[in-house]
């Protein structure tokens, strides 16, 4: 499962993984982490956004 770094000013970390690849786009796992919990969701993103989001840094690939 790839995961991804998302781009952001809040100082937190938040991660993108893909969970499954379908025709159209992914299904990804969104985990935002806060001071004392996490906020986890489940959500499809397009294959032309995500491309897009990688193209432009706002999605980078984290090494295994």
């Amino acid at each position: 499962m790839k995961q991804f770094a998302i781009k952001s000013t809040d100082t937190s970390p938040s991660v993108m993984e893909l969970l499954d690849e379908i025709e159209s786009g992914f299904v990804v796992r969104i985990v935002r982490k806060r001071e004392d919990w996490e906020d986890i969701s489940e959500e499809f993103i397009t294959r032309e956004l995500f491309e897009t989001c990688v193209r432009t840094g706002y999605l980078a690939e984290l090494s295994a």
